[in-house]
C-alpha cells in the first residue's frame, strides 16, 4: 500500500515527536541501523529531526542510486559538511566541476602510475615495524603514523615538510569534532550552539591549508618539472583544453587523498590486526604464504600477485569492519525506486556495515572468514554487495592505491611481527567520519 504515491513511505522504525528517531542511533549506531534492516526490510525510512531519510540494502537498489541513476542524485548532507576540510575535492564536489576534476585527476591514481609507489610503502612499513617490538601494544596508533608516512612520502615526494609531527593532530581533531558536530545528538542544534566544536574545526583545517599551500607553492616554483609523485602529477594535470588545476584545487584533492589514503587505510590494517590475532590459524596461514614468496627479502611490485590469501585476508577484514560503514546521496528530484517514491532532497544512506552482514550475499556473515574470497565469491556476488570503496560512478578513485598498501603493508608485517589478543582489551567502535576503534586495538607482538 502506498508504493508509486507520492508522500507515502516504506516502513520504518517507530519515531519520537520532533526528533524522530535520534536516541534510536544514539547508544550504537551500527546495532542500530543493522535491526531496523533486519526489522523493516530492503527499503526503509525515518526521519531524524525533520530530514527524511531512506536506507536502501539491497545491492539493485543501491546500484539505482550509485550508478544507473546517479545523475539524479548528489552527495549527501553528511558528506557535504565534510567540505568544511576537504573543500571541493573528488568526495565532496558535484555535477560538471566534479566531472572536470575526475578526469584531470584520474590519470595519477591508475594502477600503472601507482605501482611505482610499492617500494615506498613496503620501506615505510619496514621503519615502522623498528619501533614495533614484543609486547602490547596499540596497533592502530602504529598504522597512523606509519600510513602517514606513506602517503606524505607518496604524495610529497622530497618535499620539505615544515612540520610532519603536526599533520597526525590535525587530522585527529578533524576526525574527532566532525563526529561531536555532525553525528551526535548535537546535529541537530543550530551551528551558533556548536561553536566551539566547528571553531575546532575551522583551526585544524586552516593549519593544515598553511602546510599544503606553502608546499604547492615551492613545487610550482621549482625548477626542472613538478616531479612524478602525486602532487607533481596533480600540478602538471591538463584539461582538453589544456588548463590545470588552481592551488585551492590542487589543495582540496591532497587533503581528500589524506583521508583516503591515511585515515582508511590505517583502519583496515589496524582491524585486520585485531582479526588475526584472534584467529591464529588464519594468521598462520597468510604467514605461511608470506615465508613461501618473500622468504627473508623485502617484498615488491611483482608480489602483488603471489600473495592472493594476504588480497583475501585484507578483503575479508574490510568487510567485517568497514572504514567506510555507511555513504550517503540526495535525491535532485523525486525518484522511483522499488516502488516507492524518493522524494527530492531526501538523504538515502547505504548501509554497507549492514549490507556486508547480509545472510543472502555471505555465508555465516558476523564470521571472519578470508577463505570465501579464493573460491569466486567476488564473481558470485552483486555488483554492489561489497562496497569498501563505494560504489558505482563514483568508485573511491584511491582504491588501487588502498589495496597495494594494504597488501604490502600487512605482508611486510606478517614477516617480522606474531600476534596474538591482548587479555581483556574488547574493541569498542566509534562511527565518526569513518568507523574508527574508540579506544584504539590493543593486542601483544613478538618478533619473529
Amino acid at each position: 500500500m502506498g508504493r508509486g504515491i507520492p508522500g507515502e513511505r516504506p516502513p520504518g522504525p517507530k519515531e519520537i515527536p520532533l526528533i524522530g528517531t535520534t536516541r534510536i542511533f544514539e547508544r550504537d549506531q551500527l546495532a542500530a541501523i543493522h535491526r531496523i534492516v533486519r526489522e523493516h526490510g530492503d527499503l526503509v525510512s525515518y526521519n531524524i529531526g525533520p530530514q527524511p531519510i531512506f536506507v536502501m540494502s539491497n545491492p539493485d537498489d543501491v546500484a539505482r542510486v550509485v550508478l544507473t541513476d546517479h545523475t539524479k542524485f548528489m552527495k549527501g548532507a553528511l558528506t557535504h559538511e565534510l567540505s568544511s576540510f576537504l573543500g571541493r575535492g573528488l568526495v565532496t564536489s558535484e555535477g560538471r566541476f566534479w566531472r572536470r576534476q575526475r578526469k584531470i585527476a584520474a590519470p595519477s591514481f591508475t594502477r600503472r602510475h601507482i605501482e611505482r609507489f610499492a617500494d615506498t610503502m613496503v620501506a615505510c612499513t619496514q621503519h615502522a615495524l623498528k619501533s614495533m617490538g614484543d609486547g602490547p601494544r596499540n596497533v592502530h596508533i602504529d598504522m597512523m603514523e606509519m600510513t602517514l608516512d606513506i602517503v606524505l612520502q607518496t604524495v610529497f615526494g622530497d618535499a620539505e615538510v615544515p612540520d610532519i609531527t603536526a599533520v597526525g593532530p590535525l587530522v585527529e581533531v578533524m576526525m574527532e569534532g566532525f563526529h561531536r558536530a555532525h553525528l551526535t545528538w548535537r546535529r541537530l542544534l543550530p551551528r551558533v550552539a556548536k561553536k566551539s566544536t566547528l571553531a575546532e574545526l575551522e583551526a585544524a583545517s586552516e593549519g593544515l591549508d598553511s602546510l599544503f599551500y606553502g608546499i604547492i607553492r615551492q613545487r610550482r616554483q621549482r625548477e626542472g618539472g613538478y616531479g612524478d609523485d602525486l602532487l607533481g602529477r596533480l600540478l602538471a594535470a591538463r584539461d582538453d583544453d589544456g588548463t590545470g588545476m588552481t592551488d585551492e584545487q590542487v589543495r582540496d584533492e591532497v587533503a581528500t587523498i589524506f583521508l583516503a589514503g591515511h585515515e582508511t587505510t590505517a583502519l583496515s590494517l589496524s582491524f585486520t590486526m585485531l582479526l588475526l590475532a584472534q584467529h591464529p590459524e588464519i594468521q598462520a596461514k597468510a604467514r605461511a604464504e608470506v615465508d613461501a614468496v618473500l622468504g627473508s627479502r623485502a617484498a615488491t611490485m611483482d608480489d602483488v600477485a603471489k600473495l592472493p590469501f594476504i588480497d583475501a585476508v585484507l578483503k575479508e577484514s574490510m568487510r567485517v569492519y568497514p572504514p567506510v560503514y555507511v555513504f550517503g546521496r540526495e535525491a535532485l528530484e523525486d525518484v522511483e525506486i522499488a516502488g516507492w517514491v524518493i522524494p527530492r532532497r531526501a538523504q538515502v544512506l547505504t548501509p554497507v556495515w549492514a549490507i556486508h552482514r547480509d545472510p543472502r550475499w555471505y555465508d555465516d556473515p558476523e564470521a571472519f572468514k578470508p577463505q570465501r574470497w579464493t573460491d569466486g565469491l567476488a564473481d558470485r556476488l552483486p555488483k554492489h554487495a561489497y562496497l569498501p570503496f563505494g560504489g558505482g560512478a563514483r568508485t573511491c578513485v584511491g582504491n588501487h592505491y588502498a589495496l597495494l598498501e594494504g597488501v604490502l603493508g600487512l605482508a611486510t608485517m606478517l614477516q617480522q611481527l606474531e600476534v596474538s589478543p591482548e587479555p581483556d582489551f574488547e574493541l569498542e567502535l566509534l562511527t565518526s567520519v569513518t568507523l574508527r576503534p574508540k579506544h584504539g586495538v590493543s593486542v601483544r607482538l613478538k618478533r619473529r
